[in-house]
């Protein structure tokens, strides 16, 4: 299934830069932490590549927005591409050691899919690293980010600003190790954490 945000994929193109210093380090810190067989799900412009740690053997992005793969076409040319949609990866079960997604559940159409896909296509042992932006703790700052979403996922590709991932994670067949908020914004808190598929 085809994906298709082209004014926000421009946008998100052109604003990377910028992205990454609202970022800081916080992806460089996840994904040093990717090892084996990995697969980035939600590649968008390539951003995690090259944060990439030296422990990873394989790399395979998986990317649905038509705008965006073509993009990564270009830049990775050496990198295999996939442009299903995360909903339904077109790959092998078990295959993956590190599957990561960053600033991705936010714009999936259904997150416990998504996580059940994770499961799926990774081994044994395998580990899921995530850097997504959430629902607020505090009451207000929920309701603000509610009231907000149906404009925000008009103009920013099906981002939504109020998921509470946490609970989609504890529902999830993934067991999660660790969830830490890292960049505690009032309306885009981020937070970065690891979850395993333990069988």
């Amino acid at each position: 299934m085809c994906v298709d945000h082209p004014v926000f994929s421009r946008l998100y193109i052109w604003g990377q830069d910028y992205m990454e210093r609202a970022v800081g380090d916080v992806r460089t810190q996840q994904n040093e932490r990717a090892y084996g067989r990995t697969l980035i799900v939600g590649a968008g412009s390539g951003l995690d590549v090259a944060a990439l740690g030296a422990q990873v053997t394989e790399l395979v992005l998986l990317e649905p927005d038509s705008l965006l793969s073509a993009y990564l076409r270009k830049e990775y040319l050496d990198i295999h591409l996939v442009t299903s949609a995360a909903e339904h990866m077109e790959l092998e079960n078990q295959t993956f050691d590190t599957v990561i997604t960053s600033l991705v559940l936010c714009s999936v159409f259904d997150v416990t899919q998504v996580l059940d896909e994770i499961y799926r296509v990774l081994k044994p042992g395998g580990q899921y690293l995530f850097m997504e932006h959430v629902k607020h703790d505090a009451t207000l700052a929920g309701m603000i980010q509610t009231s907000l979403t149906p404009l925000w996922k008009r103009i920013a590709g099906g981002c939504r600003l109020n998921r509470d991932i946490k609970s989609e994670l504890i529902r999830s067949p993934l067991t999660l190790l660790r969830y830490e908020l890292v960049k505690p914004n009032y309306l885009i808190p981020i937070v970065t954490g690891q979850a395993l598929r333990q069988t």
